[in-house]
């Protein structure tokens, strides 16, 4: 006789196997309802199962199993998007083959030798964030002769010689705040006309002499600080890109090591190769940042103390237009900091951008 324990676990084999048996069904059906494409490729880039959604999108017939999904999305971003993930990301942005006014995003998540591809239609997504961009700079733009003509009549009221003393602290006040307003319209537009520019002309920037340059404006705005501000240039290398935006935007990382640094403090400017290109990095030894503020710095608008970003006349732009820069620029902003102990704020620029200088 078969001991009860055996026939326990052979007649549980075939219970297992119809449980995971439905739960594929379950599993494909939820898939083949979703409303965007999914496909599973194998490791030669092969269709092997597809949904509705995708069938309709790319035309697959049953025949087409295991033909090359590139014979279906012809697109050179996607191509070298697909030959670089190893990893999860954010994935890549094409135009429809099929309706050119349509945008497709395609993420692929691999696991093992295969990979599974989804493609979300984000044409109205990216049609409200297209309003959104228009919206800020036209208002921005439609801001700046009204502020241009209160400016002016301000300071020509503040400098009569027999002003009562009260308007003269109201006038005061006044154009402390219009002159706060203009900068933060100034830095929106900025904001807007790079984020409308998505790619820009690539020219060869002298790195030595641009970081001289900021170098120089940071000890001039440095002088109510007392700062001890330090350059250190360690490759002659060059970059490739935007001198304007570039400039506005580690013009903007060393400010903000001056602002944020107790007078008397150390800051140090830094350009040097890495393995991974060529980084720049702006080191203090200031008040440093919380951990949990770290990932939301680079949000428009974020403060972690507002009343001392508005006593240091700050906008809460400034680090969003850092992020959108290096990000046209293939770079990222990097933040390493210890509350009460200073911070690090680098961006390592890829070989692609970079321009070799050989010092003989």
């Amino acid at each position: 006789m078969m001991p009860s324990q055996d026939i326990q676990q052979v007649n549980s084999e075939p219970v297992f196997q119809q449980t995971s048996d439905d739960q594929l069904k379950k599993i494909r059906s939820a898939l083949r309802a979703l409303r965007d494409a999914v496909v599973l490729l194998n490791e030669h880039g092969g269709l092997e199962w597809w949904n509705k959604s995708a069938e309709d999108l790319l035309c697959l017939k049953p025949s087409d199993k295991s033909n090359s999904i590139f014979d279906f999305i012809s697109a050179r971003e996607f191509r070298q998007y697909y030959e670089e993930t190893t990893i999860p990301n954010d994935g890549v942005y094409i135009e429809s083959w099929r309706a050119p006014k349509r945008n497709l995003k395609c993420e692929l998540t691999p696991f093992g030798d295969e990979k599974l591809l989804i493609i979300y239609d984000v044409t109205r997504l990216q049609h409200l964030e297209k309003m959104r961009r228009d919206f800020v700079a036209n208002v921005s733009h439609e801001l700046r002769t009204p502020l241009t003509v209160m400016m002016g009549y301000l300071e020509n009221f503040s400098d009569q010689p027999d002003m009562p003393p009260h308007w003269k602290r109201g006038f005061e006040l006044m154009t402390q705040q219009t002159t706060r307003m203009n900068r933060v319209v100034s830095d929106l537009l900025l904001l807007s006309r790079i984020e409308i520019e998505e790619a820009h002309e690539l020219n060869y920037i002298d790195v030595t002499r641009l970081l001289t340059h900021i170098y120089d404006d940071a000890q001039a705005y440095n002088q109510e600080y007392g700062h001890n501000i330090h350059l250190e240039i360690d490759t002659y290398d060059g970059l490739y890109g935007s001198e304007m935006y570039l400039t506005s935007a580690l013009s903007n990382l060393v400010i903000n090591a001056i602002k944020y640094t107790p007078k008397g403090g150390n800051i140090t400017i830094n350009w040097s190769k890495t393995a991974k290109g060529c980084r720049f990095a702006v080191e203090d030894d200031g008040i440093g940042i919380a951990p949990k503020h770290i990932a939301r710095l680079t949000e428009r608008f974020y403060r972690i103390d507002k009343g001392r970003s508005r006593s240091t006349g700050g906008t809460g732009l400034g680090l969003a237009i850092v992020k959108h820069v290096l990000y046209q620029h293939e770079a990222e902003l990097q933040i390493e900091s210890v509350e009460g102990k200073g911070s690090i704020f680098s961006a390592v620029f890829p070989p692609s951008y970079i321009r070799s200088t050989a010092i003989s």
